[in-house]
This record gives structure tokens, C-alpha cells and sequence, in this order.
């Protein structure tokens, strides 16, 4: 039995008071089984195996499976470097607190173990490490290990998405405290940002302003206490992590910093610059500094939507504005990005791709994202190329040309050659085109963008385009385009109910159903007349839309067909997202 479900079976039988299992069984994990596994199943189990070794009196047995994690190290496609590191440092910490009777370190561990995974309070962990501390003498049962910084800080997350702000400010509050006291500096920093957006949604402006200060005191400490290193990969990681259950977008790859990298430095220092700018919007009831804020904390994180932060956000941006809707939260800088890449596939005129590259560049210039202000620029400008030919693009891009040169230059070669291999309009399916655009699309992923969309510009001649539609909010986009800035309610409704039957349907491959105007009408309360002029209105304004904003035919069946039913199409619709989703 070396597979590694049945080990950790065996493992997790064995806490609960089964047999102890074979010593051996985890060091013979090899070949593929072992490297087809997910990084987090493979630490997690290394450890858990670590622990048991030590129940009973055991001995260590960290060198046989530190050499298995090395093995996983060496040959998994599925290594990414960012968990198996840290959980050989949790094994040392594990031997060194039972070594040394501590059960105070068998809580640390527990803090670190829990980190990303949402599931650890209903894993096998709290058990185990209450088992193996009540065996160093510690009887206060499983609660101290099940109780971490993040699993105070989710149950703050949830309780302020729930509007419920003076119950989440003391939850982060000990969640912050734990994470100062275990070195997780970039996640404090974060943590204090929290605080900041609790105290503001209660109207608390000057305890919102005592949290900024603690924070720019803490920040300039950890500045201080740890040397510059210009080697070496960053201590503290920006951006989605997945392995299995484990998520997390901010991340210490180490437990034991010891210097910290110029990017490292960044990091702490923008989650003081969104507390700043929260402050200013609520200071001056400025709009231009929530989106700011909004886009500098959540810009890079692809999975922001679906996390609590949006409506956190959107508790405090309709307390700040006075109003329930009047600023938004879903719509950010990111998505705006990715909008209007999607956009280019449905051929917008002139104006509307250069209105949006600008104000997009605005925006995320006010965020302090100043190279990705830039890039923006040079997206829109190929794109527009592709659409509109070079002189046209030349003539609006050259008055930016000065700032985006010392900023991006590869970036800004690139674009220029590309846009002169072809002349006046560019032909994006020959070989030096082709080759132009992959090395501009590598040199941009050197930073934190958006993915450029495959085909962007549909060929002139064609109609034929899936197309992505989404809400966010009560902003209905299709295909980037923006139909409503305020979708009207029976139409939010229509899409609630096709979108969840869209959305079920293509995940589970079976075909998108085509829903009676009766059964439309009892799932959204709304009468088979009301949804007939509602449908027939969108239609229309969509049409209207798109023939202001593009030179893109939209057919009226492309996003909802109304014959025989009711449905998202399936074949004109490649996705339907609603942003956020419902609580």
C-alpha cells in the first residue's frame, strides 16, 4: 500500500486511535504516482506522516521524507516551489517543539499548516497536533490548533461581506496579531488594510486613520529590520496560488525571512498606498480614489471576483457615495483591461477603442500601476492597427510615445515594428507578424496584465464570434461592450436564471435547456408578458450599442433565444459570469 490516498488514510485512522501504520509506507512513495500528485496532497501528507512518527514516544523520521519531498521537488510537473519549501520547514518546526516539550511551537505550526487552505478547521490536523500536545503535556484539547490567523481572518472576511463590520473589526484584529507574531509581514500589511475598510464602512474615519498610521510605523519597521537582497526569488509572492484545496493570492514562501528583495519592499508598501487612498475617498467622498484603491488592492488577482472583497468593497463604497449602486465595485481596472481586449473581436470604431485605452491608462496611472497604464496603451494601439490602419493609430499613440519610452522600451520596439512590417494595415496572419506578436505578448507577461485575447480582431469580412457576457453589478457587458450601465431589474432577473442554467449545463457537458415562458415566469416572479418586452428591449439596446460602438453586426438571437424557450445561446456564447455572485 504505497499509493498516497491509503497512506493518508492510514495516517489520518491512526490519529483517531487505528493501528499504527507501516513507518515505511510514506518513504516508498516514488514514480509517478507520487509526481502526478498535487503539490499541497503531497506536503500535507509528508507531514501528517512526520507528526504521527512523533505520537507514542516516536522518534523523527524527517530525513526520509524530506527526501521524498526532493524527489517531488525534482521531478513533478506540478511543483511550483511555493509549498513543499515551507512544509520541510514545518517538519524541522515539528521536531523542534516535541524535541524541546513546546507546545506554544505546535501552535505556531498549526498557524503556518493552515495558511491558503480554507479546509483545515474539518482536517485531520487539529486532532492530531491536540493528540501529540496533550502527550507533552498540554490539555486545553483541539481548539488552540484549530484557531489560526486565517481562519480568524476568513471568518472576518465573511462576516464584513455580510455587512457585519463590528463583529469582523475584532477578528482581524487578532488575526493581525497572530500574523505580526509568526512573521508573515506581507499578509499583516494586508491585514491592517482590512481594518482600515471595517472601520470606514462604520463611518470610524479616525480610528480608520490610527490603523493607517500602526501601519506605516510597521511597515517602515520591517523595511528596516531586514536587509536588500537583489538575489534570489521573492520572499513574499503577489498573485493566484492553487494546489489542490490550497488557495491564496498573497504568500510567504519562507517562515524564516531574512532579507527581503526590492519587489518584496513594494508589496508591503502598496497595501499602506490602498489604505491611503481609502482614506482620501472617504475624506473627500472621491470616487477617483475608492477606484484607485480598489484597483491597486485587487489588480493581478484573477479570482478577486469570486472571493468576499467585492462586496466589502461595495459595503463601503455605497457608504461612502451616500448610495446604494452609485459607485461600483465589480468593475475594476483589471476587468476594464481584459474588457477591452475581448472588445477587439467585434471591431470598435475608432473613438471607442481610443475613449476607453485612455480612460483605462487614467485610471490605472491614478493607481500608481504606471507600467501597466503604459502596456495598455500598446494593446489598444495594435489592436486599433489591426482595425484601423497604422496612420490612424500613429496619429493618436505618437503623443504618448515620450512617456511609455523610458518605461517600456522592448515593449514600445516591439509595437512600433509591428506596426510598420505591414504598412498601413497590418497583416497579422503572416510569419514576421505572427513572430512580432509572440514576442510582444512574452515581453508583456513580464508584468502583472491581463492574457491578450487569441484572434482579437475578428477578420472584417466575418460575423461569427462567441462572445462573453457578464454583469457586473448592474453594468451588463457583452463581449466588452457595455450595453446598460444600469440593467434593468426584470432583465437582471432573466439572466440570473438562463445564466445558471447556461453555466450548470456547459460545466457538466450536457445541452443548455430551452426553459418555457411559464417556467421562466415562476422562477423569476415575473409575468410571461413582462419577460417578452424585456428580452425584446435588451435585444434592441443591444443592437443599438453595438452599432454605436462597433462595426460588429450583433444578430438579436445572440445572447438570449426566445423560440421555442428561453436560453443563453449556446452556440453565440462562449461564458456567462455574474460579478459578484450571490450570497
Amino acid at each position: 500500500m504505497h499509493e498516497l490516498p491509503d497512506i493518508q488514510r492510514a495516517l489520518e485512522s491512526y490519529v483517531h486511535g487505528g493501528p499504527r501504520p507501516d513507518p515505511d509506507g510514506p518513504r516508498r512513495l516514488t514514480g509517478a504516482q507520487l509526481l502526478q500528485s498535487g503539490e499541497h496532497a503531497v506536503a500535507r501528507t509528508l507531514l501528517l506522516a512526520a507528526l504521527c512518527a512523533r505520537l507514542d514516544g516516536g522518534t523523527s523520521d524527517a530525513a526520509g521524507l524530506v527526501a521524498v519531498a526532493r524527489s517531488y521537488e525534482e521531478g513533478s510537473f506540478l511543483y511550483t516551489g511555493r509549498i513543499i519549501p515551507r512544509f520541510t520547514e514545518m517538519i524541522a518546526l515539528l521536531d523542534r517543539a516535541v524535541d524541546e516539550r513546546c507546545p506554544r511551537t505546535l501552535v505556531e505550526l498549526a498557524d503556518h499548516l493552515s495558511q491558503g487552505w480554507p479546509a483545515y478547521p474539518s482536517s485531520v490536523f487539529p486532532a492530531a497536533l491536540a493528540r501529540l500536545a496533550a502527550e507533552l503535556g498540554f490539555t486545553d484539547g483541539a481548539e488552540p490548533f484549530a484557531t489560526t490567523s486565517f481562519t480568524r481572518w476568513r471568518r472576518g472576511l465573511e462576516t464584513a461581506a455580510d455587512g457585519r463590520a463590528d463583529l469582523a473589526a475584532p477578528l482581524f484584529d487578532d488575526s493581525l496579531a497572530r500574523y505580526r507574531a509568526y512573521l508573515y509581514h506581507a499578509d499583516a500589511a494586508w491585514l491592517f488594510t482590512d481594518l482600515v475598510i471595517v472601520h470606514l464602512m462604520q463611518g470610524q474615519e479616525g480610528d480608520a486613520a490610527g490603523v493607517f498610521q500602526e501601519q506605516g510605523r510597521y511597515v517602515e519597521e520591517v523595511l528596516a529590520d531586514y536587509p536588500v537582497t537583489g538575489d534570489g526569488p521573492p520572499v513574499f509572492q503577489l498573485g493566484d496560488v492553487q494546489s489542490g484545496d490550497y488557495s491564496t493570492f498573497v504568500e510567504s514562501v519562507t517562515l524564516q525571512p531574512t532579507a527581503l528583495t526590492e519587489a518584496d519592499r513594494a508589496i508591503l508598501r502598496r497595501y499602506a498606498r490602498v489604505s491611503e487612498l481609502l482614506l482620501s475617498a472617504a475624506r473627500y467622498r472621491s470616487q477617483r480614489d475608492f477606484e484607485a484603491a480598489l484597483d491597486l488592492f485587487s489588480f493581478g488577482w484573477t479570482s478577486f471576483p469570486d472571493s468576499p472583497y467585492p462586496h466589502i468593497f461595495q459595503h463601503l463604497a455605497d457608504r461612502l457615495a451616500g448610495a446604494p449602486g452609485r459607485w461600483g465595485a465589480q468593475l475594476t481596472g483589471y476587468a476594464r483591461w481584459h474588457r477591452m481586449l475581448r472588445s477587439g473581436r467585434v471591431r470598435p470604431t475608432s473613438p471607442t477603442l481610443i475613449d476607453t485605452a485612455v480612460d483605462l491608462h487614467d485610471r490605472l496611472a491614478r493607481a500608481g500601476l504606471t507600467k501597466q497604464a503604459d502596456i495598455v496603451l500598446l494593446d489598444a494601439a495594435i489592436i486599433h492597427a489591426e482595425l484601423h490602419g497604422t496612420t490612424a493609430t500613429v496619429e493618436w499613440i505618437s503623443r504618448y510615445t515620450r512617456e511609455l519610452r523610458p518605461e517600456i522600451p522592448e515593449l514600445l520596439r516591439t509595437a512600433v515594428t509591428y506596426l510598420q512590417l505591414n504598412g498601413e494595415t497590418p497583416d497579422t496572419s503572416s510569419e514576421g507578424a505572427q513572430r512580432l506578436l509572440a514576442h510582444y505578448a512574452g515581453l508583456r507577461e513580464l508584468h502583472t496584465v491581463p492574457a491578450l485575447v487569441a484572434e482579437r480582431a475578428v477578420r472584417r469580412r466575418e460575423n461569427a464570434v462567441q462572445v462573453e457576457v457578464a454583469l457586473y453589478g448592474r453594468l451588463l457587458s457583452i463581449e466588452g461592450i457595455t450595453v446598460y450601465e444600469q440593467t434593468p431589474e426584470p432583465l437582471v432577473d432573466i439572466l440570473q436564471v438562463l445564466g445558471e442554467e447556461f453555466a450548470g449545463s456547459v460545466a457538466e457537458g450536457r445541452e443548455v435547456p430551452l426553459l418555457s415562458a411559464a417556467e421562466l415566469s415562476s422562477r423569476t416572479g415575473r409575468t410571461t408578458a413582462a419577460l417578452a418586452q424585456s428580452v425584446r428591449r435588451f435585444r434592441g439596446a443591444a443592437q443599438e450599442r453595438f452599432g454605436a460602438a462597433t462595426e460588429f453586426t450583433l444578430d438579436p438571437d445572440t445572447v438570449i433565444q426566445g423560440r421555442p424557450g428561453y436560453r443563453i445561446n449556446p452556440v453565440s456564447v462562449e461564458s456567462f459570469h455574474r460579478f459578484p455572485a450571490d450570497r
